[in-house]
């Protein structure tokens, strides 16, 4: 971490395993992120200090790119599996874990909506990868009508058309 300025950087992981992905909680005082430090990668979180550091998830043998949701409560990532990513939910603490994409494609980079209700990621469904939206629920799938290959969405802090 660091101040805005660049000032006070300090070192809050102290592993072996590689630590990457960072998201903060909004409230600030907890970290999702991935880590191999256990053998494969998976889902950890810890305090914003770097202490109480814990394991979030324990099925899957690759699951990274976690991202908190606006209210706090999930946590959606990716999981690997025969080759392809699917996205999933699971509550802050680990439990309670919801597959939400199946069967089309590799779905990767999730990134929630402002207001919580919506999943942004990037597919390869129809070919190239591309911009996708769906609701918490996995439902109501489309694909943005955006050109060119398109992998990493993330959010505005606001939505709408206000400038």
């Amino acid at each position: 971490t660091m101040n805005r300025d660049g000032a006070g950087l300090t070192q809050i992981t102290h592993s072996r395993g590689i630590n990457t992905s960072p998201s903060w909680s909004p409230n600030g005082r907890e970290i999702v992120f991935n880590s191999d430090r256990g053998g494969s990668p998976q889902i950890y979180a810890m305090d914003s200090d770097g202490g109480n550091v814990r394991k979030l998830t324990y099925s899957g043998k690759y699951n990274a790119s976690p991202a908190w949701s606006p209210n706090g409560d999930k946590i959606v990532y990716v999981s690997r599996e025969g080759g392809v990513f699917n996205i999933f939910m699971m509550d802050s603490t680990g439990d309670n874990v919801v597959r939400l994409t199946w069967n089309s494609g590799s779905n990767e980079n999730p990134s929630w909506s402002p207001d919580g209700r919506h999943v942004a990621f990037s597919s390869t469904r129809s070919g190239k990868n591309a911009i996708y939206l769906m609701d918490i629920h996995g439902e109501n799938v489309k694909k943005l009508p955006l050109n060119g290959s398109c992998q990493t969405p993330a959010w505005s802090p606001r939505m709408g058309s206000e400038k």
